[in-house]
């Protein structure tokens, strides 16, 4: 069996996909049972959450078309730093406790922060591996 080699640009790609999943998410954010079937708060108001979703349509577009250039450690760097970012503002509101979502909700979000902070890592592991300019 062949060895799978993580490169910047397989991680890149993945992270972009996952990264326009959200994004739909997001730009979804009116439609309040799509919400509560996941548990999670309405965003209030909702344009918030549906720029927050274009931005990352813009970052995807960018970490899939940069990817396999010489600009894609770059991108890498990003990446890694805004989930590193999320996924801490995500845990501290949640530890916070000033919420009231149900366990669904937390279990939901509580997953975002694990996907978040792996992304990070996979990232940095790649960054780590690839060579400097």
């Amino acid at each position: 069996m062949r060895h799978l080699r993580l490169s910047q640009a397989l991680v890149l790609r993945v992270d972009a996909l996952s990264n326009a999943a959200l994004a739909l998410f997001l730009l979804a954010a009116t439609w309040d049972d799509l919400y509560d079937f996941f548990g999670l708060p309405v965003a209030e108001p909702p344009f918030y959450a549906q720029i927050l979703g274009a931005v990352l349509v813009a970052f995807a577009l960018l970490e899939w078309m940069l990817a396999g250039t010489p600009a894609e450690r770059a991108v890498t760097l990003a990446a890694a730093v805004g989930s590193a970012l999320a996924a801490a503002v995500l845990a501290v509101w949640l530890l916070a406790g000033e919420h009231d979502l149900d366990t669904h909700g937390l279990v939901a979000l509580w997953s975002v922060v694990v996907f978040l902070a792996a992304a990070a890592a996979i990232h940095a592991v790649v960054l780590s591996r690839g060579r400097r300019p």
